[in-house]
């Protein structure tokens, strides 16, 4: 199984160049216990933010980060770190990022959203 999600991982890093940036960005910078990104960009084809209508547009994510660099940080913070990381993917066209970023206490406490 671990084999399978790393090969998975590798393809959607090749074939997604945005997603893998994301990935990137936030593993180096944040050593996450927990990182899933999530392309939604399928659900928004034809809409405002994903204008060509291609359903791979790499438009719209969902990010659930769990990382003890969170830590003392509230909400706000956390997702200015994060945006901030991912500032040249926002000007590339990333038109939607919902974050969820919990210290990895937080995240025992909770079950995993995405």
């Amino acid at each position: 199984r671990g084999t399978v999600m790393l090969l998975r991982r590798a393809m959607s890093i090749a074939t997604r160049p945005i997603y893998g940036r994301i990935h990137a960005k936030l593993t180096e910078s944040l050593s996450p216990v927990t990182l899933t990104i999530k392309d939604e960009s399928f659900m928004h084809a034809g809409h405002s933010g994903n204008p060509s209508g291609d359903p791979d547009a790499e438009t719209h994510f969902k990010v659930y980060c769990v990382s003890e660099a969170f830590a003392g940080m509230n909400m706000v913070a956390r997702h200015r770190l994060v945006y901030g990381l991912l500032d040249q993917e926002i000007k590339d066209g990333v038109h939607a990022l919902s974050l969820k970023t919990k210290t990895p206490s937080e995240a025992e406490k909770e079950p995993k959203p995405l």
